[in-house]
């Protein structure tokens, strides 16, 4: 066999090493040598293998198929998108929330064919489900879709018979749940009342009330409404109410509104005359009397502030129907405790800025927690230079001069003390110009020289003073907090107490006793 030259030489190389190793061992002398350990047998399947391939990598796993599920819901009733609504493609485990735009994205969903689900509070509270017709969805596509809540007259035709609707165009749709456990409350009875001027009462305001109990699933439907007026909602079961929470149609078809109450468990009504419940009683109106305050063991923290967000300190804060009432302190916040669990109306109240009613839900599971925003001052009024106005006493305010002029009716001290008043209001029963009649469980003083009888304008240490809701006069100053009164009627009205608009309305003014004993130089009216 002939080799290359290179071979050859790497042969002869390979032979002279060899024979250079066998004259140097035959010239040592023979040495001992430790036994060889003997190899384990090599695996040559092993090796081969090794040697053969290098490792492959895995297969990829084959793809899913999927389909993507994309789309909208909108909110008919309130004309908005409908956000933080749960989507789901029933009989998967895949689902969405909407956006603040509504729109939401279900991916990963199986080729199949499915119905499309949409919970929502608001859907609850109506009681109704919404489900799509089924959807084909294939391997690879995006389909879309657009969910719409109907309108709310289409609502109020599917829910209120025909006998009823003939009696008003208007509903009220909600759900009264426990407050405390979730659970459906069925047998509830949801009342509200309002007034409305009756032609056949001499052109006299008169009271409405239209109810309904709750269902099975804690659904009531109030039907037969006007689609004008502004009134009060309540719920009761077995002899615990929630607070009035107030609502105001302007042309509406619809509101929906769920309400939550506490149960025996969690709610006690004082039947006692206690000193603290006739305060209570005496502050915020007849109809949240010593024998319908609520205690139970819920709380309410919050914060007061204003437009930019500033914390509003000394703001009187009350939780309507309870005996909870507090300042706000240092940074604006509050706390109530022993609060009847349920939906409760919390009332603030602030001289120089509009009082804000705001309704919140109670439960002994969880401190409630609120931010209120006073944003609307008092309506402002043009500047009139009125000297000492700012410092203490009757004098310094203007009232006796004022007095001395004899264009109004005026109460100070012992007038006052003379009437022996429960309630606002009873000062006003015998003053010429005024009567006080009743709305619903409060009263209202209208002016007689008027020929609407509303038209009266309230002044608490000369700032405005603007009423939540019919009756809330009995609700401004306790009467043992007043310190003097001036009653005027239309054009003798002081000019620093008339309104743009409004010079043939009845104007009373209210001292307290705390802007009337304050030291001198310090102004009240300008706490924030």
């Amino acid at each position: 066999m002939r080799l290359p030259p290179d071979s050859r030489h790497l042969v002869a190389s390979l032979v002279l090493a060899l024979s250079l190793s066998s004259a140097v061992a035959a010239q040592q002398p023979p040495r001992r040598q430790p036994p060889r350990p003997v190899p384990a047998k090599p695996d040559t399947t092993r090796r081969a293998d090794s040697v053969a391939s290098a490792p492959k990598e895995p297969a990829p796993m084959p793809k899913a198929p999927a389909a993507i599920l994309f789309g909208t819901v909108f909110d008919s009733v309130h004309m908005a998108p409908l956000s933080g609504a749960n989507v789901m493609v029933e009989g998967t485990t895949r689902l969405a929330v909407t956006t603040d735009k509504g729109v939401f994205r279900v991916d990963s969903i199986p080729p199949g064919t499915y119905k499309v689900r949409v919970d929502h509070v608001m859907l609850d509270s109506l009681g109704m489900a919404m489900v799509t017709n089924e959807i084909e969805l294939k391997d690879g596509t995006v389909e879309s879709v657009s969910l719409t809540i109907p309108s709310s007259t289409t609502l109020v035709a599917l829910s209120c018979p025909a006998a009823r609707r003939a009696l008003g165009p208007s509903a009220i749709i909600g759900r009264l749940l426990d407050a405390d456990t979730e659970e459906p409350v069925k047998g509830g009875r949801v009342s509200v009342v309002w007034e409305e001027m009756s032609l056949n009462a001499g052109l006299r305001k008169v009271a409405r009330r239209r109810d309904a109990l709750a269902g099975e699933d804690g659904v009531y439907r109030i039907c037969g409404l006007p689609n004008q007026f502004e009134g009060t909602l309540q719920a009761d079961h077995k002899g615990i109410t929630t607070s009035e929470v107030r609502v105001k149609f302007e042309g509406d078809a619809l509101i929906v509104q769920g309400l939550k109450i506490g149960n025996a468990n969690t709610v006690a009504v004082s039947s006692g005359d206690s000193a603290k419940a006739r305060m209570k009683e005496t502050a915020v109106g007849k109809s949240y009397s010593a024998a319908t305050l609520s205690k139970g063991a819920a709380k309410l923290t919050g914060r007061v502030v204003n437009a930019a967000g500033a914390p509003i300190v000394g703001a009187r804060v009350d939780v309507l129907g309870t005996a909870g009432m507090t300042l706000t302190g240092e940074g604006g916040v509050f706390r109530i405790d022993s609060l009847p669990s349920g939906t409760q109306s919390v009332v603030v109240r602030q001289i120089g800025l509009a009082p804000i009613e705001q309704s919140v839900e109670l439960s002994t599971r969880q401190v409630a927690d609120v931010t209120l925003t006073m944003s609307r001052a008092a309506t402002v009024l043009a500047t009139v230079k009125v000297e000492a106005t700012a410092d203490a006493g009757l004098d310094k305010v203007g009232y006796n001069q004022r007095k001395k002029s004899g264009f109004g009716h005026y109460l100070a001290g012992d007038d006052i003390a003379k009437r022996a008043p429960n309630l606002l209001t009873d000062v006003f029963r015998t003053i010429p110009g005024l009567r006080v009649v009743p709305s619903g469980n409060d009263y209202v003083v209208e002016s007689s020289r008027n020929a609407l009888g509303g038209c009266v304008r309230y002044f608490v240490d000369g700032a405005v003073w603007e009423a939540v809701f019919p009756g809330d006069v009995d609700r401004l100053v306790p009467p043992w907090e007043i310190g003097a009164i001036e009653v005027y009627n239309g054009s003798s009205t002081p000019s620093q107490f008339q309104m743009a608009g409004s010079t043939s309305c009845a104007a009373i003014v209210i001292w307290t006793k705390t802007r009337l004993n304050a030291p001198p130089g310090r102004d009240r009216n300008r706490r924030q």
